[in-house]
């Protein structure tokens, strides 16, 4: 349990920050929908889906840098782990620099009256996009930092350093907001609070593992090669990943007006509450799928990925139970009755959210074993049709027909090749019984029955506070799905077990 026990201990640091990030967000979101306004708040929304964009300039360098510093680690081979890194920096640096270059070319553009549908109303999101840019560009730079400590299984100190960026984002931020009102200032806050952690976090690496950054031979071709050719790979995994991502966020402002984007936004971000650790997990698992794979440990890698979709099941399961039970009360009680959950929403955002965390547990998985490439393709084709799908889904139902968009641009090109490439390398039994599914389900269903029960029954027949209301039928709701899940056994006992004994261990480790 080595492997699985450090991308446990790794996914309980990043699943820690981020819930201390989403609890500031209770705070955060209805305070910048106050001071900034809910357009204001909207368009910075769009920015940053938009840098998403600008991101391609990476061309899917890092993840490449990942996956070939894991396959380094399994080798035990740290000079050619040196090696990646000197090469992996220079790469970082290129990109950053192609990724001003096309900012200062779509800023000349808009200087020339010919600016995106998103922004033609909004002369003002140039100095926005220019602070998003100059954020990325010092992203970029720390990239290889990052994917350093995420090939050698060190992923919770990226975590703490990206966690305390977060943090101290949101935290400056609503300062920021509250005495100026201004959205460009809040953006430069949260760029200069990431700068400043990705500069820690490169002191930090250096210090930890200072064979990594020996000095050595910086021009070397084949090097160069591997790297560009491992990336293009990750480049269209990662370019369809953002077009099926921002699609929603882009295709709202720019039919509907930013003023909108919260209505989806707010309740993506309640529902990503949920889904923060597996999502964690199946990005910490990259490097031990890699790591083990070129160990030849085949038979590992199987079950560590069946059981990790068991844990996607039942973390999923339990959100949306509580999301469509509750979602509505609490977003209402969140932003002070300015937004609003409907059912067409929720299942909107529902669709979005279990489409993406299905995908990804499969691509993390091929992606650690560096044979993603078909599935890399899928998913490029995937984001162009989720373009397309989503802007004529938000223009014929409304801005809740984001997420069926989304869905079918899945099922029609990544979800089937996905499965294919997975047990063309794995065998047909490396996915959970069926019949897991349907339990999930069923305790799923009575989950959300009992949260909305005990709402209604509390919060409007006697009156209690919404708040009060929504803690207790949020714990009758869990309580429900849990005990079915644990009592249908959806999760075996004995992976519980051991995965509470890993983590003791781990922790045990650390504190000494």
């Amino acid at each position: 349990m080595r492997r699985e026990s450090k991308a446990l201990f790794s996914t309980a640091v990043v699943t820690g920050f981020g819930y201390a990030a989403q609890l500031l967000s209770l705070f955060a979101i209805p305070l910048y929908l106050r001071t900034l306004g809910t357009e204001n708040y909207g368009l910075m929304v769009t920015v940053a889906a938009f840098t998403g964009y600008l991101n391609f300039a990476d061309a899917g360098l890092s993840w490449g840098t990942m996956i070939l510093i894991a396959h380094a680690s399994g080798r035990q081979n740290k000079g050619e782990i040196a090696l990646v890194i000197r090469h992996g920096a220079v790469l970082a640096l290129g990109s950053g620099v192609v990724a001003l270059l096309a900012l200062a070319g779509l800023l000349l553009l808009a200087a020339s009256g010919h600016r995106l549908p998103m922004f033609a109303a909004h002369p003002e999101t140039d100095v926005l996009l220019v602070i998003a840019g100059l954020q990325l560009f010092a992203s970029l730079q720390v990239g290889t930092v990052h994917s350093l400590f995420i090939g050698l299984q060190e992923n919770y100190w990226a975590g703490l350093y990206q966690g305390l960026a977060r943090i101290l984002g949101l935290a400056g931020g609503m300062v920021v907001a509250v005495t100026t009102n201004n959205v460009a200032w809040v953006m430069a806050w949260q760029g200069a609070v990431t700068t400043l952690a990705g500069g820690a976090a490169a002191f930090h690496a250096w210090r930890l593992h200072p064979w990594a950054f020996e000095r050595g031979n910086w021009f070397d071709k084949a090097q160069y090669l591997t790297q560009l050719r491992v990336g293009l790979k990750n480049f269209m995994l990662q370019a369809g990943r953002t077009l099926s991502g921002t699609a929603p966020i882009l295709a709202i402002s720019s039919i509907a007006g930013p003023a909108m984007v919260p209505l989806y936004t707010v309740p993506l971000t309640l529902f990503g509450l949920f889904l923060v650790p597996v999502n964690s997990w199946n990005a910490n698992m990259q490097g031990a799928y890699g790591e083990a794979w070129t160990s030849g440990d085949r038979q590992w890698v199987k079950e560590a990925f069946r059981n990790s979709l068991l844990r996607v099941l039942v973390v999923t399961g339990l959100g949306l139970a509580l999301f469509f039970a509750l979602g509505d009360g609490f977003v209402r009680l969140w932003t002070h009755d300015r937004l609003s959950v409907s059912l067409a929403m929720a299942g909107s955002v529902a669709a979005t959210v279990l489409t993406g965390t299905l995908l990804a547990a499969g691509q993390c998985l091929l992606t650690g074993l560096n044979r993603h490439g078909r599935i890399s393709l899928a998913e490029m084709v995937n984001g162009v049709l989720a373009l397309g799908l989503v802007i004529g889904s938000v223009r014929w139902i409304g801005v809740a027909g984001a997420g069926l968009g989304v869905m079918l641009a899945a099922l029609l090109s990544s979800a089937w090749v996905l499965r294919r490439a997975v047990v063309a390398q794995l065998g047909p039994d490396c996915f959970p019984k069926s019949r897991a599914v349907v339990k999930t389900v069923v305790g799923m269903v009575a989950g959300c029955v009992t949260a909305g029960s005990v709402m209604v029954s509390v919060n409007v027949r006697q009156g209690t506070p919404t708040a009060i209301a929504l803690g207790l039928a949020a714990l009758a709701g869990g309580a429900v799905f849990i005990g079915l899940v644990l009592v249908l056994r959806v999760l075996p006992l004995d992976l519980v077990r051991e995965a509470v004994r890993s983590m003791s261990r781990r922790m045990a480790i650390h504190r000494k």
